[in-house]
């Protein structure tokens, strides 16, 4: 009986072993043709600090980056540790040698004390690039004395 359901393992196995389409060939073709277009980005500030807000605050802060590598910068992604910040960029490949700007928008509602929240972007680029944001968040609702 044992050997029944090792037979039947062993196929149900190999039945997962089927030939890949050519979509997934097709897409492998394109993330070696993506990986060759590398390029780099630099920004002239990768943090800012915003001082002191009053609990509720939403800040703005636009972090420019230059494109300097040789191929067009394309952003995929933009990602915060904190739901309380929203970053906004340009979907539109950014050519070399030429300028953008990450929007970051920062809610301070329900924080307090000294806030340092970190921002990730993600492109063609060699590995993703670190922004950080920093406040000193007065809350009077949730204030701690010591």
């Amino acid at each position: 009986m044992s050997r029944f359901f090792s037979i039947i393992f062993i196929l149900s196995l190999l039945a997962c072993q089927g030939k890949k389409t050519t979509n997934s060939t097709t897409e492998n073709q394109e993330k070696t043709t993506a990986t060759k277009e590398i390029t780099d980005l630099s920004f002239k500030e990768e943090m800012h600090n915003f001082g002191s807000l009053q609990a509720g605050e939403i800040v703005v802060y636009s972090f420019v980056f230059t494109n300097t590598g040789k191929q067009n910068l394309i952003i995929e992604d933009v990602i915060s540790d904190c739901g309380c910040v929203h970053a906004r960029y340009s979907e539109k490949p950014v050519l070399p040698g030429k300028t953008g700007l990450i929007e970051v928008e920062f809610d301070s509602a329900g924080l307090f004390g000294r806030q340092y929240k970190t921002i990730e972007i993600r492109a063609n680029t060699k590995k993703p690039k670190q922004l950080a944001i920093f406040a000193e968040i007065d809350n009077e609702q949730l204030e701690i004395k010591y």
